[in-house]
């Protein structure tokens, strides 16, 4: 689920940015032209983008204002000095000037501020303002039973010292309010518990939609109830097992079948329970890119689970071809070798299809993500990219091998050496360039598609 941004700077000094989730724009490494567009633009990509601008234009601003803050501090210290070098020091006047634990807790504060409108800002970044607003009056609403339980409990902590310092104990009041003390704590973890769990179901919402969550939630619950069901009937036999273990004649085949029986109910759960975590995975999945990017992946995978059902077939064939070449009296090495190669090769094929599959499914995620129109056009500046570095990466190579060609030659021609290394470092230059461009292209195009 999309979270669009809106004008930053304002709108994040306003306490309320709205964004979409991306992640860290880390250094293009050497071989990034070779890397799936799904390997370029990882899962969390697009949060740390948008963060890293974010922060930025917040950082800006406030830097500005503590930037003046300092520069006050020290003109306040230099004049200081200057009073405090001049005998008889004017103590009245330095004592006029003493603003200087002011001025700190002032850029204190300031660096303070800062820091919390950062944490504000990713977590509005990962789950939009709305949710972080009602995660926000959750909290507060917290906090102001948590102070009222905390008075509460500090007052029975006063009547129990009393009651323990008088010179004779009242145990049973002291009990009583001891135990209102637990139950003060109980209700105080019950709260904060109940706080945590609605946080939860709020970012869940942020992130999949109140209908997805529901979905998911009946889905649970319907578990629930069936586990229950379940863990009954374990229980019920169970205990008809242990009546016939402590029974003075053992009835095994009895006992056998109610364990064949408790077995089922357990392969029943887990099969119960694995559908649950199925239908969940598929829930979110359509929430995040849509009900036709699902079919189109699970169309694919379907289709790679019938090629790797072959292939395995295959695989197999060859192994039990393998056994019996092996355990003939005589073995035949080359016709062994040759199925191994054989194999190997089917092994490799399925990798390919694998891999493929993932390309695939990683592409058709993006693209629901981001739209076609934007995946197009970073695949199209990849392309560009990975011909201008193959181009350096050769030159380089060249220079390399003639750097290498000359310090064979005795005496090296060290002037020929040194312009050539002065060659390779201006290539490497232009290689690092290239990359930062290139990574600098994708931010911008990403940026804009979620921000448009």
């Amino acid at each position: 689920m999309k979270r669009f941004v809106g004008p930053l700077l304002t709108v994040a000094l306003a306490f309320s940015v709205s964004t979409s989730a991306f992640a860290s724009v880390g250094s293009v490494n050497p071989e990034v032209y070779n890397k799936s567009i799904g390997q370029i633009i990882h899962p969390k990509y697009v949060e740390t983008l948008v963060e890293k601008k974010e922060v930025a234009e917040i950082n800006a601003v406030f830097e500005a204002d503590i930037a003046i803050l300092e520069e006050s501090l020290k003109a306040l210290r230099d004049e200081m000095k200057a009073l405090r070098e001049v005998k008889p020091v004017d103590e009245v006047a330095i004592s006029a000037l003493k603003e200087e634990k002011t001025l700190n807790d002032q850029i204190k504060a300031k660096r303070d501020s800062l820091h919390k409108l950062i944490e504000r800002v990713k977590l509005v970044v990962k789950y939009g303002e709305t949710a972080v607003a009602q995660i926000e009056a959750l909290q507060a609403a917290f906090v102001a039973e948590e102070s009222a339980i905390n008075e509460s409990k500090k007052a029975l902590k006063a009547e129990i010292d009393a009651l323990l310092s008088a010179e004779e104990v009242d145990e049973e009041k002291v009990a009583e309010l001891r135990a209102a003390e637990k139950a003060l704590n109980e209700d105080l973890k019950a709260k904060r518990d109940a706080m945590n769990k609605a946080v939860e179901r709020i970012k869940l919402v942020a992130e999949y939609g109140e209908a997805a969550v529901a979905e998911i939630e009946a889905l649970q619950a319907a578990f629930v109830a069936e586990e229950s069901a379940i863990n009954e009937s374990k229980k019920a036999l169970k205990a008809e097992i242990d009546a016939l273990l402590s029974a003075e004649e053992v009835d095994e085949e009895k006992v056998a079948e109610l364990r064949a029986a408790e077995k089922a109910l357990n392969d029943n759960l887990k099969a119960k329970r694995d559908a649950m975590n199925k239908a969940i995975e598929r829930i979110k999945l359509v929430a995040e890119y849509g009900e036709a990017a699902v079919a189109k992946i699970e169309a694919l995978q379907a289709a790679f689970a019938t090629e790797e059902s072959a292939i395995n077939e295959s695989k197999k064939a060859l192994k039990a071809e393998i056994d019996a070449l092996l355990s003939a009296e005589e073995v035949d090495e080359e016709k062994v070798a040759e199925l191994r190669a054989g194999e190997k090769a089917l092994n490799e094929d399925l990798k390919a299809k694998r891999d493929a599959m993932n390309k695939a499914i990683e592409r058709i995620k993006l693209v629901a993500e981001y739209g076609e129109e934007v995946i197009l056009k970073i695949e199209e500046e990849q392309s560009l990219f990975e011909e201008k570095i193959v181009a350096l990466e050769e030159s380089k190579n060249a220079v390399k091998e003639e750097i290498k060609a000359l310090r064979e030659v005795k005496p090296v021609d060290e002037a020929a050496v040194s312009t050539l290394m002065e060659q390779e470092k201006n290539l490497n230059d232009q290689i690092k360039a290239a990359k930062e461009a290139f990574e600098a292209l994708v931010d911008d195009i990403l940026y804009a598609a979620i921000t448009k």
